[in-house]
């Protein structure tokens, strides 16, 4: 044989060995995902979170963020939303000044920074600043949304 053949037989050598390799990897990745180490455990998922698995004690499941919806809301004093009322509840936290919240039939309640509040699925309630100090609120929630009618400078005042 001339050396022509040769190297023809030597490519189609380490073609076939490149694409076993890739047949191999394809499997084991496949069957890692079948034991529940698929890419989100392993942090290859969204947010890149590294070795996300071994931060962990025990058997965990990352959960699907799906229809997570999230806002950073700066209410000035006085400032609030309209009564509303969400499918799943919702979590308010205040990272800057003091909120005031309500649901309905309930007291107006002051929400002190970096205490977690949870509203109440389905139950209509309104959340903003304090009379005499703004807030930055964080608020995270899913399902729908449904706004309602504004709250009026009596309720605010808890009146």
């Amino acid at each position: 044989m001339n050396a022509f053949q040769w190297r023809l037989r030597d490519r189609i050598g380490l073609a076939l060995v490149l694409a076993l390799a890739v047949v191999v990897a394809a499997a084991a990745q496949q069957e890692g995902g079948r034991r529940g180490e698929g890419a989100a455990a392993r942090g290859g998922g969204p947010g890149g979170r590294g070795n996300f698995a071994n931060n962990f004690t025990g058997t965990i499941a990352v959960q699907p963020t799906t229809g997570m919806n999230m806002s950073r809301i700066r209410f000035e004093a006085g400032a609030r939303t309209n009564w509303h009322v969400h499918e799943a509840g919702q979590i308010l936290l205040i990272e800057e000044g003091r909120g005031r919240w309500q649901e309905m039939g309930d007291t107006v309640k002051e929400i002190p920074m970096g205490q977690p509040v949870y509203t109440k699925a389905k139950v209509p309630h309104w959340h903003g600043a304090a009379p005499d100090q703004a807030a930055v609120q964080f608020s995270v929630y899913s399902g729908s949304l449904e706004w309602q009618q504004a709250v009026s400078d009596a309720e605010y005042m808890g009146k």
